[in-house]
């Protein structure tokens, strides 16, 4: 930039000298022109003295011109190299800027994981300790049967089965006339709600032996059997953790009984597992 500051400077004393001899020729009034020489004096031998120095003259303008063309080459090379220059550095920055937008954006899919992540470890943290709770009320509430519940499954994040008073033992395979008991039966007067005990999908079908049935499929993966049940509350849908779907009754094989609605726990879906010890601290 200095160089280009300095050349401007040259150019614009060369122009003022040529600009000034162009005036001076085109007037006739060039102090230095051949023809001045002669008016003023006939001395032949100061005339050729003059007309050297003339052309000595002439030879430095035309040096200047020179220097002129030379200064005003060497200003465009210089503002070329400056524009590829600008020009090289703008892509520079574009590009910088392309890969800041390209890493802010990885930054924020890593944040985004690394929040799912910390919520599933928190979930986690919560489920073993519900289960231990859990466990610990089974432990307390077996005292008196003598029952050891260590290593048994144990759903957590569940709400009763039944909104309302409710009484229960664990009968868990108890001799029935069908075979062994695979649920609890908890006795609650004819018509308490039956709540879903989590998120999840109901659907409602009944049996000869299990009367009017209700099978929660639940978010947690497990489903939940509630038999016995004396009406439903809606028909098949998606449905919320509390939310009523039936009532408390004694259909199927269990007409001559007390109400109470069976309730089974299955995890991942599969087969049945005592479901005292997931009911016993929520009951």
């Amino acid at each position: 930039m200095a160089r280009i500051v300095a050349t401007k400077a040259q150019i614009v004393t060369l122009r003022a000298t040529a600009d000034k001899r162009a005036v001076q020729a085109y007037t006739g009034r060039d102090p230095l022109s051949s023809a001045s020489f002669l008016i003023i004096d006939g001395d032949p031998l100061d005339a050729i003295r003059r007309e050297k120095l003339l052309a000595k003259t002439k030879a430095s303008d035309d040096a200047a011109a020179k220097r002129l063309a030379a200064f005003n080459d060497d200003l465009d090379e210089e503002r070329k190299s400056l524009e590829a220059s600008k020009t090289a550095q703008e892509e520079v920055v574009r590009q910088v800027e392309a890969e800041q937008v390209a890493v802010q954006a990885q930054l924020a899919e890593a944040q985004k994981a690394l929040d799912v992540l910390e919520a599933q470890f928190r979930r986690e943290q919560e489920a073993a300790k519900a289960r231990e709770l859990a466990a610990n009320a089974a432990r307390s509430g077996s005292k008196g049967n003598g029952k050891d519940y260590s290593g048994v499954y144990i759903a957590t994040g569940i709400v009763c089965p039944v909104r309302g008073g409710v009484s229960f033992i664990d009968s868990w395979g108890y001799p029935r006339h069908q075979g062994r008991h695979q649920g609890v039966d908890l006795m609650s007067a004819t018509g308490t709600p039956n709540v879903a005990v989590t998120n999840g999908t109901v659907s409602f079908r009944s049996g000869e032996t299990s009367g009017l049935g209700a099978f929660l499929n639940g978010d947690d993966g497990n489903t939940y059997y509630y038999f016995h049940l004396s009406a439903y509350e809606g028909g098949n849908r998606r449905v919320s953790k509390g939310e009523v779907i039936g009532y408390v009754g004694n259909t199927g094989d269990a007409q001559y009984t007390a109400s109470h609605t069976h309730f089974e726990v299955h995890p991942g879906g599969g087969s049945a597992v005592n479901p005292y010890p997931s009911v016993r601290p929520v009951c």
